[in-house]
């Protein structure tokens, strides 16, 4: 289908689109006597403590596996705040409760991993002295992407940005963001804010706010945004399982800029632990695409197709011969929110590359 024949539909079908996304989204029924021990939306919650924990915890566990290997005169980073976070997730659970078993070898896997890890980076340093290592973390800003800042007596300091990988994927710098307007369709695909305005327009809403009510609203648009900046052909917003990509230039700019990000604006070299096996890795599947080289017969996309009664799915991604390289997840709002009525309001969207 071209794409003056998606818009003309996408107008067409506007009014009764948006009637679909703003209605109630079904719940799933548990059938009498087979209540969880734990509930879904609880557990959610207390594996986003505990990773939120370990995230926190491998930063400062490689910080101190490169004081402890090189032996400089530096005190070691305190873990007792992320270790009793983890701590605190892990006895929320019910006694019998896998994820307990599972938790607990994440952090050991973590703690295996930072040794190789702390080898690693003093061998890429080129046997440059380390005299220093300071945590960053919480000094993001501007899309920094460096956890820790390695500081050395004859060589420029290294960021790193230190990652745990989930289901083998891998968030850019400021990757998870409410500001789908400039940290998404600016930045990826050069959108405007007229343009973007009139995009949101077409789909029956006056403000971006109107259309963050509800987050398939957002889905709807981000697929449109796909479609239009990326010259997609043979594909409609629910489903891009042939669609074919017409803009190449458009295509490359993309992946030059999630490259970009993916080591964030202060360059950081990016350390990911495995937290189910605790290896450790460097690289993303984009990583080893020749950008310039590819060519529009090697691209394809996820099929995006709705499921569960929703009228738009909630993740659009590209492969690259025949693997997915990147994915964007639009997601709704979750932990107190939950049991609000603001629950599918429009929270983040989360831009991830495939490892």
């Amino acid at each position: 289908m071209k794409i003056n024949q998606i818009t003309s539909h996408l107008k067409r079908s506007a009014a009764l689109g948006v009637a679909l996304v703003l209605s109630a989204i079904p719940v799933a029924q548990i059938s009498a006597g087979q209540k969880p021990a734990l509930a879904t939306t609880e557990f959610d919650i207390i594996e986003g403590h505990f990773h939120d924990g370990l995230g926190t915890y491998a930063e400062v566990m490689l910080a101190n596996e490169l004081i402890s290997q090189t032996h400089i005169k530096q005190a070691p980073f305190d873990v007792a705040r992320s270790k009793s976070k983890m701590l605190d997730a892990i006895n929320r659970l019910p006694p019998s409760h896998p994820s307990r078993v599972i938790f607990q070898r994440e952090i050991d896997n973590i703690e295996a991993g930072v040794k190789l890890g702390a080898a690693a980076l003093l061998k890429q340093a080129g046997g440059a002295r380390l005299i220093g290592v300071r945590h960053t973390a919480l000094e993001y800003s501007d899309a920094k992407a460096a956890d820790l800042r390695l500081e050395f007596s004859s060589r420029a300091e290294l960021p790193v940005s230190v990652k745990t990988d989930k289901s083998h994927k891998v968030a850019v710098a400021e990757g998870q963001t409410p500001h789908i307007e400039e940290k998404w369709a600016a930045r990826y695909f050069r959108v405007s804010t007229d343009e973007l305005n009139k995009m949101i327009g077409e789909l029956g809403f006056s403000t971006m706010s109107e259309l963050k009510s509800n987050y398939l609203n957002v889905a709807r648009l981000v697929a449109d945004v796909l479609i239009e900046r990326l010259g997609l052909v043979d594909c409609n917003p629910t489903d891009f399982s042939k669609a074919s990509v017409t803009n190449l230039a458009a295509l490359k700019f993309l992946l030059h800029q999630l490259l970009f990000f993916k080591s964030g604006k202060d360059r950081s070299r990016v350390i990911i632990f495995d937290r189910s096996t605790g290896d450790v890795k460097w690289e993303s599947l984009l990583d080893e695409i020749d950008i310039d080289a590819l060519t529009a017969d090697r691209v394809s996309f996820l099929p995006s197709r709705p499921r569960g009664g929703h009228p738009i799915a909630s993740e659009f991604g590209l492969k690259i011969d025949g693997r997915t390289v990147v994915s964007f997840q639009i997601k709704h709002k979750r932990g107190a929110a939950r049991r609000t009525i603001h629950r599918y309001e429009f929270s983040d969207i989360t831009t991830r590359l495939r490892l």
